[in-house]
C-alpha cells in the first residue's frame, strides 16, 4: 500500500509539472502546420540539376564514411592487438564495435590529411587517393568474410512510436540537408577554410581572418568529402553523425539506466528542433556530441570491466572532441573535477589512478596538440581567441582590445546577465525561452530530467555521469563560455538517458496503479515529441511578437523545391544568402587580384575574391576606428590594405549604424567611391586609385581638414 502512495505522489506530481511546463512553454493558438515550402503546380526545370547535386554530395559523403571505416577497423585492430574473435568480446554490440570503429576512423582519416597538409600535399588527387585506400581497406575485408552484421529485431509496441519519430526527424533532416548550404558559420569557416586549405595544398592561416586558428580536425574531413562531392557531401557527412549520434545515445543509456528505453533516448536526442537543424548544415557541433558521448560511454565501462583498451578509446574520443573545437575543455575539465573528486572520496590508490589518469590525459591531449601549438606559434595564445586576456594575441591586425569587446558583445546578446537569481533559474529560462540562448531542444528534457532522480538510487558511474553534466552546465554558465545553446549540445546524449530514465520512473509508477493503463503515460510524451518536428516550430516561440523573440538555430521550413528541381541552385541562394549576388558579380567581373572590403559576412564559401571584413582588427583603421573627418587617413590606410573595393548593406546605410564613418561619409563617396554594381540590398563601389579634385579634395588625395 505504500508502493502505490508513493507512486500516486509521483504520477500526480510530474502531471503538474508537465502541465506546468508545458502552459508555459507553447504559443497557443497557432496556424496550420506547413511542412515544406510547396510543391503543389509547380514544374521542374532543375531536375537534372537536383539530381546531380544529390548525386555528388551522397558520393562524396559516402566514400569518406567508408574510408573512415576502414581506417578506424585497422586503428581499433592495432589497439587491441588480439583475436578477432576476443576483440569482439571487448564489445557487448556489433553496433558497439561498428561505432567505434568509424568514430576511430574519423580521428585516423582526418590525422592523415593534417599530415598531408603539413607536407604541403593536401590536395584533390592526394586526397582522392588516400580515399582509395581507405576503402580498400574496409572493403578487402568484408569480400575475404561474410560481414556480421548487427542483428535487427522488430521493435516492441513500446518502442515502435519513438522509432518512427526517429525516421521522421531523419527524414526531415536529411531533405534540408541535400539543399546548398546557406548557414553563416559553414560559409564563414566550416567550408571556406578546409576549401582554402585543399587550394593551397597546405595550413593557411589568414591573420584578418581569426577563425583560421580554430582546431579544423573534422573540417578536413569536410575537406575530402568536398573533393568529391562539393559542399553538399560535407553537409551529408554532417548529417550522417545524426544517426551514429542516436546508436551512441542509445548505447550509453543502456550502460547508465538498463531500465530506462534506449529507443525512446534515442528520439528525445535526435527528435530535437536544434538537433534536427544541426543536421542540416555543415557545423561540427554533432560530431563533438559523438566523440564526447563516445568518450563517456567507453570510461562508464572501463570503470565497469577495468579494461585498459576502454581507457584508451575512450581517451582517444575525448582527443577527437579536442581536435574539434575548444568547447570540449570544458568537458575534459568537467571528467577531471568528477573523477579527482570521486577519487577522494573513494580513498582508492593513489598510483592505480594516477598512472590511469597520467594515460588519459596523454592520448586526449596528443592528438588536438598540434592544434593549439599553431595557434600559440601563430598567435601567442593555444586556444585563441578565448582567454585574450590572458595570452593576448599578435600580431595587431589579428586580434585586438576592440574586437575582444565585439566579440564579447556579440556573446551578450545570449543568456541573462550572470547573476545569482538569474543562474538559479537558467534549466527554466534556457527552456521556456529558447529564443535568448539561439535555439531550443523542446521541453521534454525540463519535464523528465528531474524525474530521473526520483525512483530510487542510481549506479554509481551514472551518478558520475550526472555529476559530470552539472559541472559541465557550470563551467557553460561561467564567464569562460557563451549562453548559446549550441553549446549545450555536447551533453545532449547524457540528458536524453535521464530523461529516458525519468520516463521509465513514471511508467513504472503507472504500473504500479494499474497496469493495463501504464501504456498511457506514453501518449502526452509521444505528442510532445512529434511537436518537436518542423511543422510545429512555430508553436515553440512564445516569446516572439513580429521579429523579437525570433527562435534561430531551427527548422523552419524543409527546403523541397530546390531539392526537387523546383528551383534553382542559384535562385535558392540569392533568396537564402543576400550578398550572394554580389560575390557573384564580383567573382564574374573583377580582377582576381582584387580586395573587397565588406561590411558583411557568412558568405565566404561563395566569393572567389580576397576580401577584409569591416570587424577584423586589420579593417579597424579604415572602418569603425575612424570617424567622418579622417577621410584622407582612411584612403590612405586602405590603399596600404590593398582595398581596390568596398561592398556596403545597404540596411546598414539607411539604418544609421555607418553613419559618421569616415569611409561611409558623402566626402569620401564624392571623391574616392564609384558606383560599380547594387541590388535592392548590396551597393558595391570602387576604390578610386587617385581622388577625384573637388570640394576639399586634392589631386593625390584628401586635403585635411
Amino acid at each position: 500500500m505504500r508502493g502505490k502512495a508513493r507512486a500516486g505522489v509521483l504520477l500526480v506530481a510530474a502531471a503538474a509539472w508537465t502541465l506546468w511546463v508545458v502552459t508555459h512553454y507553447y504559443a497557443f493558438p497557432v496556424g496550420s502546420p506547413e511542412i515544406a515550402d510547396g510543391l503543389r503546380g509547380s514544374a521542374f526545370p532543375y531536375w537534372h540539376e537536383a539530381a546531380w547535386r544529390a548525386f555528388g554530395s551522397l558520393l562524396g559523403a559516402f566514400v569518406t564514411l567508408l574510408a573512415a571505416w576502414g581506417f578506424g577497423r585497422m586503428l581499433l585492430a592495432a589497439l587491441n592487438r588480439r583475436s578477432r574473435h576476443e576483440a569482439d568480446a571487448v564489445f557487448a554490440h556489433t553496433a558497439e564495435r561498428l561505432l567505434f570503429e568509424l568514430a576511430c576512423g574519423f580521428l585516423a582519416l582526418s590525422s592523415l590529411c593534417f599530415g598531408l597538409a603539413w607536407l604541403h600535399a593536401y590536395r584533390a588527387p592526394i586526397v582522392h587517393a588516400l580515399l582509395v585506400a581507405g576503402v580498400g581497406a574496409a572493403l578487402v575485408p568484408l569480400l575475404r568474410s561474410r560481414p556480421r552484421l548487427p542483428r535487427l529485431s522488430w521493435p516492441s509496441l513500446d518502442n515502435l512510436l519513438p522509432a518512427a519519430i526517429i525516421l521522421l526527424a531523419l527524414l526531415f533532416a536529411f531533405v534540408a540537408a541535400l539543399a546548398p548550404e546557406i548557414e553563416y558559420d559553414a560559409l564563414w569557416y566550416h567550408l571556406w577554410l578546409p576549401q582554402r586549405w585543399l587550394d593551397a595544398g597546405a595550413p593557411v592561416d589568414i591573420v584578418d581572418e581569426y577563425v583560421s586558428l580554430y582546431p579544423l580536425q573534422w573540417e578536413l574531413l569536410y575537406g575530402a568529402a568536398m573533393s568529391i562531392g562539393g559542399p553538399g557531401a560535407a553537409k551529408l557527412l554532417h548529417f550522417a553523425t545524426l544517426p551514429l549520434l542516436a546508436v551512441a545515445t542509445g548505447l550509453l543509456t543502456r550502460s547508465l539506466v538498463p531500465r530506462a528505453s534506449s529507443t525512446l533516448a534515442a528520439c528525445l536526442a535526435v527528435a530535437s528542433p536544434t538537433i534536427m537543424w544541426e543536421a542540416t548544415t555543415a557545423y561540427v557541433d554533432l560530431a563533438l556530441a559523438l566523440f564526447l558521448t563516445l568518450s563517456v560511454h567507453a570510461l562508464t565501462r572501463f570503470e565497469r570491466s577495468g579494461r585498459r583498451l576502454w581507457l584508451v578509446l575512450g581517451a582517444l574520443m575525448m582527443g577527437g572532441a579536442l581536435a574539434t573545437k575548444h568547447l570540449a575543455l570544458l568537458a575534459l575539465a568537467a571528467i577531471i573535477i568528477v573523477l579527482f573528486v570521486r577519487h577522494l572520496m573513494t580513498r582508492a590508490s593513489w598510483r592505480a589512478g594516477l598512472r590511469n589518469a597520467t594515460l588519459f590525459l596523454v592520448i586526449a591531449l596528443a592528438l588536438p596538440a598540434p592544434w593549439y601549438a599553431r595557434a600559440y606559434a601563430a598567435s601567442g595564445n593555444p586556444v585563441f581567441p578565448n582567454l585574450y586576456g590572458l595570452f593576448g594575441a599578435r600580431p595587431a591586425e589579428r586580434w585586438s582590445t576592440g574586437t575582444e569587446q565585439a566579440l564579447r558583445r556579440f556573446e551578450s546578446r545570449f543568456g541573462p546577465e550572470r547573476r545569482v537569481p538569474a543562474l538559479a533559474l537558467l534549466p527554466w529560462d534556457m527552456s521556456v525561452h529558447g529564443a535568448r540562448y539561439g535555439g531550443t531542444f523542446g521541453p521534454l528534457f525540463l519535464i523528465l530530467v528531474p524525474l530521473a532522480f526520483l525512483g530510487g538510487s542510481l549506479p554509481r558511474s551514472t551518478r558520475l555521469v550526472a555529476a559530470g553534466c552539472g559541472v559541465y552546465l557550470a563551467l557553460w554558465a561561467s564567464p569562460l563560455s557563451s549562453f548559446q545553446l549550441r553549446f549545450v549540445i555536447p551533453l545532449l546524449p547524457m540528458l536524453a538517458a535521464f530523461a529516458a530514465a525519468g520516463f521509465a520512473n513514471v511508467r513504472d509508477a503507472a504500473a504500479q496503479m494499474n497496469r493495463p493503463a501504464a501504456r498511457l503515460a506514453f501518449v502526452p510524451l509521444a505528442i510532445i515529441l512529434i511537436l518537436n518536428l518542423p511543422p510545429f516550430i512555430r508553436m515553440h516561440e512564445r516569446d516572439r511578437v513580429q521579429w523579437k523573440g525570433w527562435l534561430t538555430h531551427v527548422v523552419r521550413m524543409v527546403p523541397v523545391r530546390v531539392v526537387a528541381g523546383a528551383t534553382s541552385t542559384d535562385d535558392y541562394l540569392t533568396a537564402a544568402v543576400p550578398s550572394y549576388g554580389a560575390w557573384q558579380f564580383i567573382n564574374r567581373n573583377l580582377p582576381v587580384d582584387s580586395r573587397i572590403l565588406t561590411f558583411s559576412g557568412g558568405d565566404h564559401l561563395y566569393g572567389a575574391r580576397a576580401r577584409l571584413w569591416s570587424d577584423s582588427a586589420a579593417a579597424s583603421s579604415i572602418t569603425w576606428g575612424a570617424a567622418a573627418g579622417a577621410e584622407r587617413d582612411v584612403l590612405r590606410s586602405a590603399r596600404l590594405l590593398g582595398i581596390s573595393h568596398v561592398l556596403f548593406d545597404r540596411q546598414q546605410l539607411d539604418g544609421g549604424s555607418l553613419a559618421g564613418l569616415a569611409i561611409a561619409s558623402d566626402k569620401m563617396r564624392i571623391c574616392c567611391l564609384t558606383p560599380v554594381w547594387h541590388d535592392g540590398r548590396y551597393a558595391l563601389l570602387r576604390l578610386a586609385e587617385r581622388a577625384a579634385t573637388t570640394d576639399g579634395v586634392s589631386g593625390t588625395g584628401i586635403a585635411s581638414n
